[in-house]
């Protein structure tokens, strides 16, 4: 019997204010390759997140759920962690009706929120500081609204030159925004309250059918709008 046989996926409890009428799925961080439980502190590490997107939120009516996977890593041809984000989707369907998500994830739940973006609720999707393989499917992305948000510096397994090269292939598909975070790396420590704003705020205007805002509509239009900087102290001004 594999031991690993009765570990279910769970979602964090219920946070909206009001009747739901979208869904913000949050996917954090991870490993590689790993069967052992994830490591809570990096449920942790999206506290912010929840807190800009509950605190904005007002009477819009958005649920704000995050995935705690059954496993640490992606775990190769398994894709655990895109396993436990289709269980995710239809688990919110189920218990929202046909509601908007948008997917937002980071690091490895980047990974998952692409590949999972196909799903007939998702409306857009989110990576900060993704982790994009070369050769990760792009054609699902169409008719998502879609947003990179990465640190510069980051040269670790999940690096800006390779979410710079998947957002290259993704714009033949679907309208991608990418930002740049000068000097950070792929932790999130530094200007980690401007990664969150402009996260919440592409979130909120996603699932309302609103026009992106103009920093985003800027690098959606600019030829060189995938390497767009994210403004020192864009955090501040929400």
């Amino acid at each position: 019997m594999n031991k690993h046989a009765a570990r279910r996926p769970e979602l964090s409890p219920h946070e909206a204010s009001g009747p739901v009428r979208g869904v913000a799925l949050l996917l954090p961080g991870g490993s590689v390759s790993s069967h052992r439980r994830p490591l809570r502190f990096v449920e942790w590490t999206l506290g912010p997140l929840v807190s800009r997107l509950l605190d904005a939120d007002g009477e819009a009516g958005l649920a704000v759920r995050t995935l705690r996977y059954r496993y640490r890593g992606w775990n190769g041809e398994e894709a655990s962690t895109l396993a436990d984000t289709l269980w995710a989707l239809e688990e919110l369907r189920r218990r929202y009706g046909d509601v908007p998500v948008c997917l937002v994830g980071n690091s490895l739940g980047g990974r998952a929120a692409f590949r999972a973006a196909g799903h007939e609720s998702v409306v857009g999707v989110c990576g900060v500081a993704p982790w994009l393989p070369p050769d990760e499917p792009v054609e699902q992305l169409a008719s998502r609204r879609v947003l990179i948000v990465h640190g510069d510096r980051d040269h670790s397994e999940a690096s800006a030159a390779k979410s710079l090269a998947y957002a290259e292939r993704a714009r033949a598909v679907a309208p991608v925004a990418r930002l740049e975070v000068a000097g950070a790396n792929h932790f999130l420590m530094r200007r980690a309250a401007d990664f969150w704003s402009v996260t919440a705020e592409f979130v909120h205007d996603t699932l309302a059918g609103r026009e992106p805002s103009p920093l985003l509509a800027h690098a959606l239009a600019a030829p060189d709008g995938l390497r767009a900087p994210l403004p020192v102290g864009y955090g501040g001004r929400r």
